[in-house]
């Protein structure tokens, strides 16, 4: 129990070290077996992004009867998560058991570093699976990889637009740098509306995404906020669509786009946004001493987990887990 106890006690640490205000900021957890020195969704790795409105169609073409009750793009992503396939969606947890579960849950002990992501989110930015910012982000799934807002070279140009957008003009002539600027933050909600109004009449790409929204929000309208088009990402708690979404009391971080194209980035480049904190723990530091990350490790955490309930059919609750744990039970070896 010492390995739970002293992550249990660094959370604490960290809460209290960083200052979080829980009556203002949500917890949520991610475990993973390997070291990544950026945190970022599956399709973003391994070339996936280029196809990815490919991968998000196929799927869905050929098991059309799981997706029947699906009625948002969001809720077609989680499905798709849940059955592994490449999203720009990452997940993460209420519960700090299930995430450690889940880093210690491997095969592959030659690449093992058992690692815990802590993500601290102001409660008031973490939206719900209805949300217009969702949509938005969502559906940047269904557009192809020459989607390009270059805002400062197509748009703000000086012909055209009189009165209160000038103003929007001048912000939009320093392209993306704006979105983390002082000037930026202190924009209210009507220049913000007026801005994406202007910057989406004029781009047919944006037009396209609209197109797509209006599929699912046929109420949507006709603007696309600027700071959604660079490395912004939204945290958001889906529907309880399934019994694993339920038992990990899930939230989904929700990835856009990088400088107005579908380029990769990580949580750690939006760092300096300050609606959310985000650190990183491998599990094997944190007692007295440095442990290995090895499958001897990796069975007694498993293994003080399971006095606590905490067992492979509960993280994952389909049937072959359950099927699994249930071998697992009544044989001689130590449960994985």
């Amino acid at each position: 129990m010492e390995p739970i106890t002293n992550f249990l006690k660094k959370i604490d640490e960290y809460i209290t070290k960083e200052s979080i205000d829980l009556h203002n900021y949500e917890i949520f957890y991610r475990g993973e077996n390997k070291f990544h020195e950026s945190t970022t969704p599956s399709i973003f790795r391994d070339g996936f992004l280029k196809n990815e409105h490919k991968i998000f169609r196929e799927l869905e073409l050929r098991y059309p009867n799981i997706f029947d009750n699906a009625k948002t793009t969001i809720d077609k992503l989680s499905i798709m998560q849940h059955y592994g396939l490449p999203t720009r969606l990452l997940d993460f947890t209420t519960n700090p058991l299930l995430a450690l579960y889940m880093a210690v849950d491997t095969d592959d002990y030659a690449n093992f570093c058992s690692t815990i992501k802590i993500v601290a989110i102001k409660k008031n930015k973490i939206k719900y699976y209805d949300s217009d910012a969702v949509s938005v982000f969502a559906n940047f799934s269904k557009i192809d990889d020459s989607f390009n807002v270059n805002i400062v070279d197509n748009y703000f140009n000086d012909n055209g637009n009189i009165g209160k957008y000038n103003v929007c003009k001048r912000m939009g002539k320093r392209g993306f740098s704006y979105i983390n600027s002082s000037e930026s933050k202190k924009l209210n909600k009507n220049l913000k509306n007026d801005l994406g109004k202007l910057i989406t009449q004029n781009n047919h790409d944006l037009q396209y995404l609209l197109h797509e929204i209006k599929g699912e929000k046929p109420y949507f309208q006709d603007m696309i906020w600027m700071e959604h088009l660079d490395k912004s990402v939204v945290f958001v708690k889906p529907k309880h669509n399934s019994q694993r979404i339920i038992n990990q009391a899930g939230l989904f971080a929700i990835f856009g786009l990088n400088d107005g194209k579908k380029e990769a980035f990580s949580l750690e480049e939006c760092a300096d946004d300050e609606h959310f904190k985000l650190n990183t723990f491998k599990l094997c530091d944190f007692g007295a001493e440095a442990m290995m990350c090895d499958k001897s490790f990796a069975d007694s955490i498993r293994k003080a987990l399971g006095t606590l309930g905490v067992t492979i059919d509960k993280v994952y609750p389909e049937i072959e887990y359950s099927s699994q744990h249930i071998k697992n039970v009544f044989s001689s070896k130590d449960e994985k």
